[in-house]
């Protein structure tokens, strides 16, 4: 049970939660919340590992993209006093006095945040952001100005805690505002792709799912799953291009999984998506994974969780079952697809990229 960097930073704060009603959002671990037990606080999860270790009884959930409509989905579980939420977002207006955000990566993202924390405190409620200074802490406390005037709380463990004081009523939060819609188009197929801030890829075509399109092997067969989905660009090119198959989209985010059915929506289609950490807990049996994984960023290079998604998928396909994937070229696919895989091809390469095929 190891405490991230910014709850190690809460952790000396306490007192700060002692007063008010409060919500948590996107916390960086499952442990900090156990120093609150005797407190009833609401946990807003965008992302189900964090949320499924802080519940402990849920290890995916499976929807139909179709009930995932304009209002997005929810999971709730109550732990103790806590209640855990999962879902894209909330619209949970002026329930709040405090809400603690966990600074995500993406600048529109946060921003994006701010505004449904806004509109969850109402005026004169309190935004509280904690962040690692390499993570742009700084930067975030200039985006707080639009609602206040920002004070620094404590700084510790290179986190820094920052408050603003809600000064006028904000509208109430809209996430269709936030959504995107644009239209792309790899060989002979056009389509349209819905993405929101903190998807991968918001806005664009990433230059690897496009090279993953081009030269993926046309012998698709059966029940396919696109891992780590996204906005659900591959599975919804996939479905166009071949109406034959029948796909399923995983992610761990829940934003990228509302994306994915509003991706899907737009061009009338329809599949069964699954939240979960990974492919823990995922038990549906497929011919073919096919992913642009999210593996290759970071400054660490740490392979534990890509080798435990390639023992992972092969389980997950059926015999003669093919893994396609794109990573970036100089990481060392090839070697750990071979210890798990009977044979393993590079379809295509790009001076960036690598697409390979691996099959049982």
């Amino acid at each position: 049970m190891i405490l991230s960097p910014q709850s190690q930073l809460l952790e000396r704060n306490l007192s700060l939660f002692e007063q008010g009603k409060w919500a948590f959002v996107n916390p960086s671990d499952a442990y900090f919340l156990d120093a609150l037990s005797a407190q009833e606080v609401t946990v807003i999860h965008q992302y189900f590992d964090v949320f499924s270790e802080s519940v402990r009884v849920i290890p995916s959930v499976t929807l139909d993209s179709r009930d995932v409509g304009k209002s997005g989905f929810e999971v709730t579980q109550k732990a103790g006093n806590h209640t855990h939420i999962f879902a894209p977002f909330v619209t949970l207006a002026g329930e709040f006095t405090d809400i603690m955000l966990f600074l995500p990566k993406a600048k529109t993202h946060f921003q994006m945040l701010l505004n449904m924390a806004a509109s969850m405190v109402g005026q004169q409620g309190r935004i509280h952001v904690v962040g690692e200074n390499k993570g742009g802490i700084k930067s975030a406390a200039k985006l707080m100005q639009q609602y206040g005037t920002p004070q620094k709380i404590d700084s510790a463990r290179h986190c820094s805690l920052v408050t603003v004081v809600v000064e006028q009523q904000h509208t109430p939060f809209n996430p269709s505002s936030w959504v995107d819609v644009s239209e792309y188009a790899v060989d002979e197929v056009k389509w349209n792709v819905a993405s929101m801030p903190g998807v991968f890829s918001h806005k664009e075509l990433d230059a690897g799912s496009e090279l993953l399109l081009q030269k993926h092997a046309t012998s698709l067969r059966g029940n396919v799953l696109d891992f780590a989905c996204g906005a659900g660009v591959i599975a919804s090119y996939l479905m166009l291009k071949y109406p034959h198959l029948t796909l399923y989209l995983s992610d761990v985010s829940a934003l990228a999984l509302y994306c994915s059915a509003l991706t899907l929506a737009e061009n009338k289609l329809s599949a069964t998506l699954f939240a979960a950490d990974g492919l823990h807990g995922v038990s549906q049996k497929v011919q073919h994974i096919i992913t642009n994984p999210p593996f290759h960023t970071g400054i660490k290079t740490d392979y534990t969780i890509t080798k435990r998604f390639i023992s992972d998928a092969k389980k997950q396909l059926t015999s003669k079952g093919t893994l396609q994937m794109v990573a970036n070229r100089f990481l060392p696919y090839p070697g750990l697809l071979a210890e798990e895989f009977t044979t393993v091809y590079t379809k295509a390469q790009t001076s960036q990229f690598s697409v390979y095929e691996a099959s049982l």
